[in-house]
C-alpha cells in the first residue's frame, strides 16, 4: 500500500494508526507539494453501504467547521474502491498518550486545555453540529501545546429539536452523558459533559467511573454521582472543583448554558489559580527585624566611605587653613549627590510601575466575533485592536477573528494590546470555463483561483478525448465563493465494444491465456499461489466474473495455481461429479467437496429442466461430495 498514488495526486508514505473503521497514512499531495494526512475506510467496510455513508457524514461534518483547534479536512474523494479524506496531518502525540504517560497534567495545563477544546466547540455548536465522542484520544496536542479536535467519526448534524439514537448508544462509555448512555435525546450538553470527563481525567489522573463493562459504566453515568476530583488531588482549588461538578451534572438544564459559559468560568478559573501562585511566592519584610538583602558592592562602599570620613576629620584637625575649601568641595559633592539619589528614585518610580503590572496568558481569540473576543480579553485584564478594516477568508464567517498577536497561550503585560484580524467572508469570484480542457489543466486553473474539485464522474463520449471535461457544475459565469466545490464529469473516450469474459477457472495456463486473446481481451498481472483445490498450472481465480462485459482490449488478471496444500501428503484425487436438472423450473444446483483441505462450495449456478451439470474437482485425502439441488441434499459421493 505504501507508495500508492491516489487520484494521481497523493502519494502514501507511511502508516500512522488505524481506528475502527478506517486507516490513517501521511501521505504528499503531489500537486500542491505539501503533507497531509490520508484516512482511508478499511476495505472489509467499502462493500458496506451504512459504513460509506458513515464515512462521508464524518468528512461533510469537518469540513463545516473552520478552526484552528479543529483539524481541518481538505478533501474528500475516492479512487476505485479506496474511500478517504485528505485531512490537516498534526505533528504531536493525542491527550490519551499523554496522561497515561504522565499520570496526571498540571492544574494549569488541565484547565488551558479544556478551554481550546470548548473554543472548538463554540464553533462546532454554532454550526449545528454535535461531536458525540469528546475524548481524550481524539484530542490532538502538537508541538506549540495547541489543541486539535479530530474524529467526528460519528458527529451527526443537530436539527433544531434534538438527536436522537434509537436502535444504538453513540459514543465511547468512560466518557458519554447521562442522556447518551440510555440512548435518549443528545444536544450539545452532551458534549460539555464529555468535556468534564476529559477535565476530570486530566486532574485527577482517572477517569469518574469505571467498571468490568461498557454497560455497568454507562449505569454509573446514569445513577451515581461522581468524586470531587479534589478528593483525589488536593491541590485543586474549590471553584476547579465546581467547574467539573457542574459539568458533570446528571441533568443537562444543570450544566453550562453553552461552551462559551463553560469556556469563560475556564478563564476566570486559570487567571485565579495564577493570582493565588503570585501571591504565595510574595515575600514580605517588616521594617526592622525582618530578613534584608544586602550587597556586598554596599558594604565596600560603607567602608571607603568611613574611612575617607576619617581621613577627611584628621586632614582637617591638621590643616585648618583649608576649611574654607573642604566646605566649598563638600557642598558641590553634596548637590552632585542629591541628583544621583532624585534620578534613582525617577527611575526606580517607572521601573517600578512598569514591572509592578501583572503577566497573564494571552486567551485563543481565533474564531470568535469581536464582542466575545473583547470580553474574554478583558477577563485577564487585556484589550483589542483592529489591525486593518479586515482580510478576505473562506474558513472564517464575517466578523470572526482569523488571527492574532500576540498569540494564544504567550504571557504578556497587562499593558500589551492584542492585535486582531478580522475576516470579511469568502471572496466572490467569476467561475472559470472548465470544458473541453484536460483534467490535469483543470486542477491547476481551480487551484490558482482558490476553489475546489468536488464530485468527479466518468462517461464515455464518442466527441470528446479521454480525460477532457465534459460538463461542470456550477456553470461558467456563475459567482461563487472562494474555495467552493465544482462538480466535473469526465471523458473516459469514445464508448468501446463491449465483450463477454469467458469462464477461465480450471484452465491451464496457455488455454486460459489463448482464451483470452480470442474473445479479443489482454492478459493482466498474473500471481501465482498454492491452492485448495487447483492443480499445479490451472486457474484458480480470475478478476471478473465470467459473462461480464467488459470493453474489449481491457486487461484481465489471473491467479495461477501452484500447487494443491496438502499438508499431510495424502492421496490427491481428481473426479468428475454430475448430475441433471429435471422438473419444470429453474432450480439452484450447488455441490459441496469435504476433504483433508475442509469443506467448500466448489459450484453453485441456476440451470433450467434438461440441463446437465458435470464438475470436475480436485480433492486431498478422503473426500466426500454432496449435490443440493434448492439446498436439498440429493446425491452424496463418497471417495
Amino acid at each position: 500500500m505504501l507508495g500508492k498514488v491516489l487520484n494521481d495526486r497523493y502519494k502514501l508514505i507511511k502508516k500512522l494508526g488505524k481506528g475502527g473503521m478506517a486507516l490513517v497514512f501521511e501521505a504528499q499531495d503531489l500537486l500542491l507539494d505539501r503533507q497531509v494526512a490520508i484516512k482511508m475506510l478499511r476495505p472489509e467496510y467499502v462493500s458496506d453501504k451504512d459504513f460509506v455513508k458513515k464515512f462521508r457524514h464524518e468528512a461533510k461534518a469537518v469540513a463545516r467547521i473552520s478552526h484552528p483547534n479543529v483539524v481541518s479536512i481538505y478533501d474528500i474523494a475516492r479512487d476505485g474502491n479506496y474511500h478517504y479524506l485528505v485531512m490537516e496531518n498534526i505533528n504531536g502525540s493525542n491527550l490519551k498518550d499523554i496522561i497515561t504517560e504522565r499520570g496526571k497534567l498540571t492544574i494549569t495545563e488541565s484547565l488551558d486545555i479544556a478551554n481550546q477544546i470548548c473554543s472548538a466547540l463554540i464553533v462546532a455548536h454554532k454550526n449545528n453540529i454535535v461531536h458525540c465522542d469528546i475524548k481524550p484520544h481524539n484530542i490532538l496536542i502538537n508541538s506549540a501545546k495547541q489543541v486539535k479536535v479530530t474524529d467526528f467519526g460519528i458527529a451527526r448534524a443537530a436539527t433544531s429539536t434534538t438527536i436522537t439514537s434509537t436502535d444504538t448508544i453513540m459514543g465511547s462509555a468512560h466518557y458519554f452523558s447521562p442522556e447518551q448512555a440510555r440512548g435518549g435525546d443528545i444536544k450539545t450538553y452532551s458534549d460539555l459533559y464529555s468535556v468534564g470527563v476529559v477535565l476530570y481525567e486530566m486532574l485527577t489522573g482517572r477517569v469518574p467511573f469505571t467498571g468490568d463493562s461498557p454497560i455497568s459504566v454507562a449505569l454509573k453515568h446514569i445513577q451515581e454521582k461522581p468524586k470531587k476530583p479534589s478528593t483525589i488531588n488536593a491541590k485543586i482549588p474549590g471553584d476547579i472543583d465546581n467547574i467539573v461538578m457542574k459539568a458533570l451534572a446528571k441533568e443537562p438544564e444543570q450544566r453550562f448554558k453553552n461552551a462559551a459559559e463553560m469556556r469563560k468560568q475556564l478563564t476566570i478559573a486559570l487567571k485565579n489559580l495564577k493570582n493565588r501562585r503570585g501571591k504565595e511566592k510574595k515575600v514580605i519584610f517588616s521594617e526592622k527585624d525582618d530578613t534584608k538583602i544586602i550587597k556586598k558592592s554596599d558594604i565596600v562602599r560603607h567602608k571607603k566611605s568611613g574611612v575617607k570620613n576619617k581621613e577627611r576629620k584628621i586632614n582637617n584637625r591638621e590643616k585648618p587653613n583649608k576649611g574654607k575649601a573642604n566646605k566649598k568641595w563638600l557642598k558641590w559633592i553634596g548637590i552632585i549627590t542629591l541628583i544621583i539619589i532624585a534620578t534613582a528614585f525617577v527611575v526606580a518610580y517607572i521601573y517600578s510601575n512598569y514591572t509592578d503590572v501583572p503577566i497573564v496568558e494571552v486567551p485563543n481569540l481565533v474564531g470568535m466575533d469581536y464582542e466575545e473576543a473583547a470580553s474574554v480579553a478583558s477577563q485577564v485584564g487585556l484589550e483589542i485592536k483592529k489591525q486593518n478594516d479586515g482580510v478576505y477568508n473562506s474558513k472564517f464567517a464575517e466578523g470572526e477573528i482569523i488571527s492574532q498577536f500576540p498569540a494564544g497561550g504567550e504571557r504578556v503585560r497587562q499593558t500589551r494590546d492584542i492585535v486582531i484580524t478580522i475576516s470579511k467572508g469568502p471572496r466572490i469570484i467569476v467561475i472559470p470555463d472548465l470544458t473541453n480542457r484536460n483534467f490535469r489543466e483543470v486542477q491547476v486553473i481551480v487551484s490558482n483561483k482558490n476553489l475546489e474539485i468536488g464530485q468527479i464522474s466518468y462517461e464515455y463520449n464518442n466527441d470528446i478525448a479521454k480525460n477532457v471535461v465534459i460538463s461542470q457544475s456550477p456553470e461558467a459565469g456563475k459567482e461563487l465563493n472562494v474555495e467552493r466545490e465544482i462538480d466535473l464529469i469526465i471523458s473516459k473516450g469514445p464508448m468501446p465494444r463491449m465483450v463477454k469474459v469467458p469462464n477461465l477457472i480450471g484452465l491451464d495456463k496457455r488455454e486460459a491465456i489463448q482464451k483470452i486473446i480470442v474473445n479479443d481481451i489482454k492478459v493482466g498481472n498474473i500471481k501465482e499461489e498454492m491452492t485448495l483445490r487447483f492443480k499445479e498450472g490451472q486457474v484458480s481465480a480470475q478478476q471478473f466474473e465470467p459473462g461480464e462485459n467488459i470493453p474489449e482490449y481491457a486487461s484481465i488478471d489471473l491467479t495461477i495455481s501452484r500447487g494443491l496444500i496438502n499438508k499431510e501428503n495424502a492421496r490427491v484425487h481428481t473426479s468428475t461429479v454430475g448430475i441433471e436438472v429435471l422438473g419444470f423450473k429453474e432450480q439452484q444446483i450447488k455441490i459441496v467437496v469435504e476433504d483433508n483441505n475442509g469443506s467448500d462450495i466448489v459450484y453453485n449456478q441456476a440451470h433450467k429442466p434438461g440441463d446437465y451439470v458435470r464438475q470436475t474437482i480436485n480433492s486431498v485425502g478422503p473426500t466426500v461430495f454432496y449435490v443440493y439441488i434448492d439446498e436439498e441434499l440429493v446425491k452424496k459421493q463418497t471417495i
